[in-house]
């Protein structure tokens, strides 16, 4: 048996931590940049932590739950142009 795939690797490459996070390359170095996950250099190739991925995901997973225990849910998004407001309607809504 392979000694190798049963250990779990402690820091893993940009790339690699994108396909474990299901982001893309600018949003990971965002996250980067904003501290928000830890890495270092070592050489030319950077490292990420799984410790630092594992410990983003956690806050992450806390700030969606709300206080009692549930996720707390978001408004909903509304895509595409505003609705225009007839003159009426805009100065009643004033």
């Amino acid at each position: 048996m392979n000694a190798r795939s049963t250990v779990e690797p402690l820091v893993v490459t940009p790339r690699e931590a994108c396909a474990l996070l299901g982001i893309g390359n600018t949003r990971l170095y965002r996250l980067l940049g904003d501290k928000l996950l830890d890495s270092y250099k070592d050489g030319k190739s950077r490292r990420i932590p799984i410790t630092s991925i594992k410990s983003y995901i956690a806050q992450r997973l806390a700030e969606s739950m709300g206080a009692r225990g549930r996720r707390a849910t978001a408004p909903a998004r509304r895509r595409g142009r505003p609705r225009k407001i007839s003159e009426p309607a805009a100065a009643a809504a004033v």
